[in-house]
């Protein structure tokens, strides 16, 4: 199996069997989208929730809103169909308490932002495992669809 790494602010496309992994998820969030008809997914590492004030240098892939929109347009291109598909995602924590007391930290706004976007598009939503205070590494495997998390706190998890 070839494991492929995805960064963070990144995505990364793959089939067959292929492991996308990302580590270190905080407040970031790791969103798969995989079409198990062809067994074709991708899984981004987002930093932040929208991108609506992104300059011509910045980076989309950081972006919830435009990191899917992208991932997207790549799967198609590869072969996947939209009404296919289904997503997971995990990651999105609270891992500082800020002096200053957030209506929502920014791991839920990420999450909020994903869950958004999936809906717009239609795609279900078939795992989470979002929140709590505590990092988070997944892997993705293609072949299967299955996703694995862990964590140094908690036990890990397959969905």
């Amino acid at each position: 199996m070839d494991r492929i790494v995805v960064k963070i602010a990144d995505y990364r496309i793959a089939s067959g069997s292929s492991i996308l992994t990302t580590y270190g998820l905080g407040s970031c969030l790791a969103v798969v989208l995989y079409d198990p008809e062809i067994r074709t997914g991708g899984m981004g590492h987002i930093m932040l929730p929208n991108g609506n004030r992104i300059r011509e240098s910045g980076n989309p892939k950081k972006f919830a809103d435009l990191c899917i929109r992208d991932m997207l347009r790549e799967l198609e291109d590869n072969g996947c169909k939209t009404d296919r598909m289904v997503a997971k995602i995990a990651g999105g924590a609270k891992m500082f308490e800020l002096q200053y007391k957030e209506k929502l930290g920014i791991g839920e706004r990420n999450r909020d932002a994903v869950l958004a976007e999936l809906a717009k598009r239609r795609i279900p939503l078939m795992a989470e495992d979002t929140g709590g205070n505590y990092g988070r590494t997944v892997e993705f495997y293609t072949e299967n669809g299955h996703m694995l998390i862990k964590s140094l706190r908690h036990a890990t998890k397959v969905t």
